[in-house]
């Protein structure tokens, strides 16, 4: 049978949601009260299990204890908060100034991104460099959408016309690129989800919105025929409202590192994303009724939430530790 100070650290450990070295500190602490409290407890005459299982008592509920370490260590500074919101920032300036559609300014952006995640994944993946992790995200993505174009266009052309539009090899590279490019998002989604899945949501945080925007608005043709004064006030309109959009996300973020209760982070990140779409629905008036809306900001929310399927303790940390606290039994 496994002791109960054992399973007292195992829920502890599942129950943090913090990164393994943060983890590793907070069992080192709790597995210390534990022996210094048992060790008393056994210099008044109580048996050394009885001695433990009360001092593991008197500790309280694992899920308070682990709860009550995750608001005080999950809560960022300011400049790491700044930090982490700084991508949206700049992709609100991006529309703000009317320069999404320079090539150069959009690949130094996305070079940017890139540079900082491999980097940050590098130095030990502080949480600040997820949302910049979620633009480079964004380049596997929609090149993924673009494959997935092309094999549906393949497959509308043999149920219409009896033939493919393309040579077969053009769709057995995007199915290839398809898997590939699959595997590798969730790879990534599943990493950064490993300690606290709401870090993946927050990484994937306007993925739904810029969705919204591409696909269901921006390939809009009428935009394009009309005279040349009206496209830039379209145009200008568009890029303010994403540009506020971003800003609004930008702060969400910052919110999101600020605060330290995990309610409270995951109701901000369920109604940033569906908001962002709706408020987009409103001010761009794309022709989507409101029941298509609706759906489309309920699978924004799933999106932001299927991080969860990849939520899971690092068994590494679970046997450390419970090897730990054998060491010091013993000792």
């Amino acid at each position: 049978m496994i002791p109960k100070s054992n399973r007292f650290i195992e829920n502890v450990i599942s129950g943090l949601h913090l990164d393994p070295v943060q983890s590793t500190e907070i069992v080192d602490e709790l597995q210390a009260h534990i022996e210094d409290r048992a060790q008393d407890l056994v210099d008044q005459g109580i048996s050394v299990d009885q001695a433990l299982r009360q001092a593991t008592q008197e500790l309280g509920e694992s899920d308070a204890i682990a709860k009550g370490f995750y608001e005080v260590h999950s809560r960022r500074s300011w400049r790491h908060a700044f930090l982490g919101a700084l991508p949206h920032i700049l992709l609100s300036l991006m529309f703000a100034l009317h320069v999404w559609t320079e090539p150069v300014i959009v690949a130094a952006m996305l070079g940017t991104a890139l540079v900082i995640s491999v980097l940050g994944w590098r130095a030990g993946r502080p949480t600040w460099t997820f949302p910049w992790l979620g633009y480079c995200i964004l380049i596997p993505l929609i090149s993924w959408g673009l494959a997935m174009s092309a094999v549906g266009y393949g497959a509308w052309g043999v149920l219409t016309r009896g033939s493919l539009p393309l040579d077969i090899p053009i769709y057995i590279v995007s199915l290839a690129y398809i898997a590939i490019s699959m595997w590798v998002v969730i790879k990534i989604a599943s990493r950064v989800a490993r300690n606290d899945w709401l870090m993946a949501s927050l990484t994937v945080l306007p993925i739904p919105f810029l969705a919204y925007w591409f696909l269901y608005f921006y390939n809009q043709q009428e935009l394009f025929n009309q005279s040349a004064n009206r496209i830039g006030l379209t145009l200008q309109e568009i890029d303010s409202t994403a540009a506020i959009i971003f800003l609004i996300i930008a702060a969400a973020t910052i919110i999101f590192f600020r605060v330290g209760r995990r309610a409270v982070r995951l109701a901000l990140l369920a109604i940033t994303t569906p908001s962002v779409v709706v408020l987009a629905w409103l001010v761009y008036k794309s022709g989507i009724g409101p029941l298509a809306v609706f759906a489309f900001a309920l699978t924004s929310i799933a999106v932001l939430m299927s991080p969860a399927l990849f939520d899971r303790t690092p068994a590494q940390i679970v046997r450390t530790a419970l090897e730990k606290l054998q060491i010091r039994r013993k000792s």
